[in-house]
């Protein structure tokens, strides 16, 4: 399996050693996330110098911000602003298209539970602004990809593929991160919703990210590199390889070159079983 890996992007990062630290994992591609608030054209180039002298492709660049609260800053620091000046400016890197934000949430909190973001007429609005985006960046090769989360306007794999649909082929997808649609509520019953998750939003997604999710003494989800948490991995990725259209698969939530080297080795070596 051709595994990219997350590189995140703040006001004082080092670059060459963050995208180093990735080539030297053997981990070549992967997702730009930028955490500068504000974001200028600069920032992007900076970026775009060093992954083209490195070799390193970039296949979607991360502008976490909110769609249902546009000009609130995230704890991504990210705001309509900053998305559309990525947005304006991503195709020096390596010509990429995929940009990633949020799905949305009414809630002053990202994680915050809102009953109001399972209301049809917040799809309807998460709508008019997903669309108010590409109107914005018309006659840019922008695919807006958005990542759903339990508490979110895209809450579960239904909503995901109903809005996907809404679109023009291709024009929207969503990230595959079967960790962030399992709510502790049905953590005993993870193996068979990750089946269900796979099967159902396979042909709406852009994009795939790969990390473990694992219950605290709270009961509240943690999420860490794959193969620390839970989530039965054989099976799961074994579906993504049946159903999953050929999207770029990203790792997540490592921290250092070791971490890297042992998340993709596990998933390889889980990969292998079934011929990829």
């Amino acid at each position: 399996m051709d595994l990219g890996v997350t590189v995140s992007v703040y006001a004082d990062t080092d670059l060459e050693q963050a995208f180093a630290k990735a080539c030297s994992a053997g981990l070549r591609h992967g997702q730009v996330n930028f955490h500068i608030h504000p974001i200028d054209p600069e920032n992007v180039r900076e970026v775009a110098v060093i992954v083209n002298r490195l070799g390193f492709h970039v296949d979607a660049v991360g502008c976490y911000f909110n769609p249902m609260r546009p000009d609130d800053a995230t704890p991504q620091l990210c705001t309509l602003s900053d998305w559309l000046t990525v947005a304006s400016n991503m195709s020096m890197l390596n010509g990429v298209e995929r940009i990633v934000c949020w799905s949305g949430t009414l809630s002053r909190s990202l994680g915050a539970p809102n009953l109001l973001n399972q209301e049809e007429g917040t799809l309807s609005q998460l709508f008019t602004r997903i669309h108010g985006l590409f109107e914005q960046v018309r006659g840019l090769p922008v695919q807006i990809v958005l990542e759903p989360y339990t508490n979110h306007v895209l809450f579960n794999e239904a909503t995901c593929v109903r809005f996907t649909q809404l679109f023009s082929p291709g024009q929207v997808g969503v990230v595959l991160d079967v960790s962030n649609l399992i709510a502790p509520a049905d953590f005993a019953s993870r193996d068979s919703r990750v089946k269900e998750i796979v099967t159902c939003i396979a042909p709406s997604v852009g994009l795939i990210h790969l990390k473990d999710v694992t219950l605290d003494a709270s009961n509240h989800r943690l999420f860490v590199p794959a193969g620390r948490g839970d989530l039965a991995f054989g099976p799961y990725l074994h579906a993504v390889s049946e159903l999953v259209p050929d999207v770029p698969v990203i790792i997540e939530a490592v921290n250092d070159v070791t971490e890297m080297r042992e998340v993709r080795d596990f998933v390889n070596g889980i990969a292998k079983d079934f011929g990829k």
